[in-house]
């Protein structure tokens, strides 16, 4: 499926949660305008899923491929999309050893699913993910964003998450795996991990934490494993974060794009952020740092004083 296509799918099932007078829409009719060839593909997207309007009906949809045996559900000489809860993914091919999804989620959507193996997956918001699984290996690449795997044990096909700069190989264990600016962390629940880079590989087990950065190359990390996880029960845990981690991490849960500028201010920040009180937070962070906070038309920026 082409990138415009995915675009509009996600549109599509976004739009199906959205409340009509949200932030968001606006950044969708931008995109719908920006290129005739974006309207012509949601709305033809639109059509071809038009017995399917309402989040009701894609969850009857969802639940009718499930009871079918995970079959591939052809309509119009295209393969089925799934679109759940204003998220969405492409199934190309699902049985009990192979499967290939493109998944994502929104600005401050979450979203937990079950993989042809048995294994779990929560995605934090603002997060892309492919899934490729064969007879031989469990392959799914990062693309941005965090994610939680919760591993089935299956010794003959290994599970690896590829986040570009840094690889994770496991049997079986939970895990987090999160992406962002050239950085890879990994915090471990439960069960044994390898992280590599290149030719450097560190093992982590249950409560550890791997660091990846561009400037500092692959080591151990002393935060608390623990947080890593915070987001799944609404929470935002920092530790001694540098503020493009919190910037990065804010991010992911606000339609309207935060930015720091110059991004070389060393200041670090451990604190616990209720998404809830995301704005609230950004209040007071320059009493926490050495930062103003300033708002623009179209976002806002944090620089040094």
């Amino acid at each position: 499926m082409s990138a415009r296509r995915r675009e509009a799918a996600h549109w599509f099932a976004r739009l199906l949660e959205l409340p009509e007078d949200h932030p968001e829409r606006q950044v969708f009719a931008h995109w719908l305008a920006a290129d005739p060839r974006n309207a012509q593909e949601f709305h033809s997207f639109k059509r071809l899923w038009g017995d399917f309007s309402s989040t009701e009906q894609t969850r009857a949809l969802a639940g009718a491929l499930e009871n079918a045996g995970r079959r591939r559900f052809l309509r119009t000489g295209m393969l089925g999309g799934l679109l759940l809860g204003g998220l969405g993914s492409w199934l190309l091919a699902r049985n009990a050893a192979r499967q290939e999804l493109q998944l994502f989620t929104g600005i401050g959507a979450l979203r937990r699913m079950q993989l042809a193996d048995g294994s779990e997956v929560q995605m934090d918001a603002d997060t892309r993910l492919h899934v490729l699984f064969d007879d031989q290996v469990r392959h799914l690449t990062l693309l941005r964003g965090r994610a939680i795997f919760e591993v089935r044990h299956d010794p003959q096909r290994p599970f690896v998450v590829d986040a570009g700069e840094a690889q994770v190989r496991v049997l079986g264990t939970r895990f987090v795996v999160e992406k962002f600016d050239r950085r890879v962390q990994v915090a471990v629940a439960r069960g044994r991990v390898a992280m590599a880079v290149g030719g450097q590989q560190l093992e982590l087990g249950a409560d550890q934490v791997g660091l990846y950065r561009e400037q500092g190359g692959l080591q151990r990390s002393d935060r608390k494993a623990a947080g890593a996880f915070g987001f799944s029960n609404g929470s935002l845990v920092f530790e001694q974060a540098d503020l493009g981690e919190v910037v990065a991490g804010l991010s992911r849960y606000r339609a309207k794009a935060l930015h720091l500028e110059h991004a070389e201010v060393a200041q670090t920040i451990t604190a616990v952020v209720q998404v809830a009180d995301i704005e609230a937070f950004l209040q007071v962070l320059p009493q926490l740092a050495g930062v103003q906070v300033q708002e623009r038309a179209d976002s806002t920026l944090v620089l040094p004083r």
